[in-house]
């Protein structure tokens, strides 16, 4: 997913681009996004909007025919679907994502996981990616200030604090959903200059957290931080 936003307490991830509006998350869907290929083959085709299976291939090193593969797991849970208007020819098929966004919705509404055991194994998925993100991120900055690797650095950090109301923060959550879709457009017009060519592209991540500082105060936290931990 391009952008990613995950609000804990009525869970919900919105993927920001000109597809079908928010699609809640059905069981079928989460069991195929378990699978951590898969949800790296999804974010990877998010980012490039469309593609083919070669072409992500290239980008995740992976042979072709096992992303041809998970590209229809991802079609039979409707995650995806070919663009016929974007192929060579019939047997030429380029994939794109299918909805603007993924909200997790309530329990009740998946009635084959009436517990929400599929949900609370995505979200465990989704600490796992960001931890490893995080960790990665944390080593690289390290080796730069120790001048162990000199390339272009590869991740940033910012953090901020602010005092905020409820409203206040709503507003910012708002106006950062509309930061990547709008970069997006301008890369897509030619209006973010580069020395590179844009074939030297690749995927960055980018997450947005927000959080509240009293959440570090609170018992049941640290629980459920003991209880991710623990499974993976």
């Amino acid at each position: 997913m391009e952008f990613a936003q995950f609000k804990l307490g009525d869970c919900y991830a919105v993927q920001m681009s000109k597809k079908e509006s928010l699609v809640t998350f059905t069981t079928p869907m989460l069991k195929a996004i378990a699978n951590p290929l898969r949800r790296q083959i999804l974010n990877t085709l998010s980012a490039m909007e469309s593609a083919r299976a070669a072409d992500l291939a290239q980008v995740l090193d992976v042979p072709a025919n096992k992303v041809s593969f998970h590209l229809r797991e991802l079609a039979k849970a409707g995650m995806i679907a070919e663009d016929p208007e974007l192929a060579r020819d019939k047997r030429d098929r380029v994939w794109k994502p299918t909805a603007d966004g993924y909200t997790t919705g309530e329990v009740e509404e998946r009635e084959d996981d009436p517990q929400g055991v599929a949900m609370d194994a995505y979200l465990s998925q989704v600490v796992h990616d960001e931890h490893r993100r995080l960790q990665a991120a944390m080593v690289h900055g390290q080796r730069q200030y120790a001048g162990e690797e000199s390339v272009e650095p590869k991740a940033q950090l910012m953090t901020s604090d602010l005092m905020l109301t409820d409203d206040e923060k709503r507003e910012l959550i708002l106006r950062f959903s509309k930061v990547i879709p709008a970069f997006r457009e301008d890369l897509k017009n030619g209006k973010v200059q580069s020395s590179q060519a844009a074939e030297e592209r690749e995927v960055w991540h980018v997450m947005t957290l927000i959080n509240a500082e009293s959440l570090l105060n609170q018992s049941h936290f640290w629980l459920a931080v003991a209880k991710v931990c623990h499974k993976l």
